[in-house]
Formats: structure tokens, C-alpha cells, sequence
């Protein structure tokens, strides 16, 4: 029983969810592919599969704790526009998706569920892929990328682990409540196998600029730092402009 309530607790304080849409991509002049998919577990997921026309590559696209889906559509437009095509998949409890998210390894295997059905469904090899991590989209992006090698992946405003974000919002964090969410980008992140991009904004208040710069620290060659002045957390895309976009393509482009 508190266990239970541990888990709850955290969870309520780390995933903030939404279940309807703000937006659907034909507002975006987009058209998409429902998708539906199984986890190992058994939770069924939906995603937006954009095709971008001749593509041989895709973006794909984990987003933060906050939102769903919809929220990332301009993101998603983006690589579209720049010929990548994109999956956006929502977590187990965002969206449409069912289930609830009960301890971090759910986000690993909501991610393995997404990257299947890529390679399955699609035809899409590791090479052909750039795994994009946003916030706490990071985490299922640095496991996938330790497993195997991908095209490339970005990392926007990634946190070193979970138990120092804690520590740094709330002064403490004990490590029995974090027993079932560690989280541990920094422990993971000189492991992984594909070219490393990162993005961070200089002013974010929610995850310090300094856990990403050491994140990119400790990454692996190939790799490449872009640092947002005047960003923060939740406005790095707009404050960022054509750069936010524009380099981690690049990167994921010549990698």
C-alpha cells in the first residue's frame, strides 16, 4: 500500500497528461495516419504518422511530461516541411492512449512499442531513423540509442536524472521514493551508439541549462551543442527560430 502511494505521489507530480487535442494536423495543413499499437505489457497506444513525401528517413518524436500529441504538431510540421517524415507518439494515459504510467520503465516500453512498429509496419531500419527526445523524452531516446545505433538523436532540453531535478525543485529526494523512476540520463548517456545533438535554452527554469551542457559533456563523438539565449523551458522553439530547427537537421542530415 505504500509503495503504491509513493507511486502515485510521483507520478502525479512528474506527468502532467491531457486527453483531448488542442489541435488535429489538418489545422496544420497536414494529413496523417492513425495509428494504433501494443505494448509489451499489453497497453494499447495511439500515435500521428506523417509521411513526407520521398522520404527515406523519419523523426522519431518522444514528447515532455506535459500536453500530448497535439501540442508537438508544429514541431512535427517542421521536419515535415524539411522532408523528414515524423511519428509522434502519446505515452500510455496521454491522448488516446489507455493505461497510466506507474514507474519509469513505462516509457521504455511505450518507446520499443513505437520503434517496432517503425521497423515492422514501415520498413524503416535504425540507420534510417533520429529518435528526438524532449524534456523527459530523453530517457526512452538515450535507452533506445544504447541498444542499437540510430541516425542520430536530439535532445532538447534533456535532465541529467531524475533524482537530481528533484533535489534541485524540492531540496530533497529520497531515494527509496524515486526506487521505481531513477531516470538516469547521465549514467547512460556515454553508452549510447548514435551521433548526439543537444538544444538548451541559456534561461530554463525547469530543467538548468548546466544539466544538459553536461549531458553533451559526456556524450560520445560524433555530437554538437546548440545553446538558445533568452530561452526557456517552454518557449525554446519560438526564442530559437529557424536554428531550432535548422541545426539539429543538419546534424541528423551529414551524421
Amino acid at each position: 500500500m505504500f509503495r503504491w502511494l509513493v507511486q502515485i505521489m510521483i507520478t502525479s507530480m512528474l506527468f502532467f497528461p491531457t486527453r483531448e487535442f488542442s489541435a488535429k494536423p489538418s489545422d496544420f495543413g497536414l494529413s496523417s495516419q492513425d495509428v494504433w499499437l501494443q505494448t509489451s505489457d499489453g497497453v494499447k497506444l495511439h500515435g500521428w504518422f506523417f509521411e513526407a513525401p520521398e522520404s527515406k528517413a523519419c523523426l522519431l518524436f518522444f514528447h515532455g511530461n506535459a500536453d500530448n500529441i497535439s501540442s508537438r504538431l508544429p514541431k512535427a510540421k517542421a521536419w515535415i516541411d524539411r522532408g523528414v517524415s515524423v511519428f509522434l507518439l502519446d505515452y500510455r494515459g496521454y491522448g488516446k492512449s489507455k493505461g497510466d504510467i506507474k514507474e519509469g520503465d513505462d516509457l521504455i516500453k511505450d518507446a520499443d512499442a513505437a520503434l517496432k512498429w517503425l521497423k515492422e509496419t514501415k520498413a524503416y531500419s535504425a540507420s534510417q531513423l533520429t529518435l528526438y527526445g524532449e524534456s523527459i523524452g530523453a530517457v526512452p531516446a538515450i535507452e533506445l540509442s544504447n541498444k542499437e545505433k540510430f541516425k542520430a538523436i536530439i535532445l532538447e532540453a534533456p535532465f541529467t536524472s531524475l533524482k537530481e531535478l528533484a533535489k534541485h525543485h524540492y531540496g530533497m529526494a529520497p531515494d527509496f521514493m524515486l526506487k521505481d523512476f531513477l531516470m538516469d540520463n547521465e549514467a547512460k548517456i556515454s553508452k549510447v551508439k548514435s551521433p548526439v545533438f543537444v538544444l538548451h535554452g541559456a534561461e530554463d527554469e525547469i530543467v538548468p541549462f548546466a544539466m544538459g551542457k553536461r549531458l553533451f559533456e559526456k556524450a560520445p563523438e560524433p555530437k554538437e551543442f546548440l545553446e538558445i539565449r533568452g530561452a526557456r523551458h517552454n518557449d525554446i522553439s519560438v526564442v530559437g527560430g529557424s536554428d531550432f530547427f535548422d541545426k539539429p537537421f543538419q546534424f541528423a542530415t551529414r551524421t
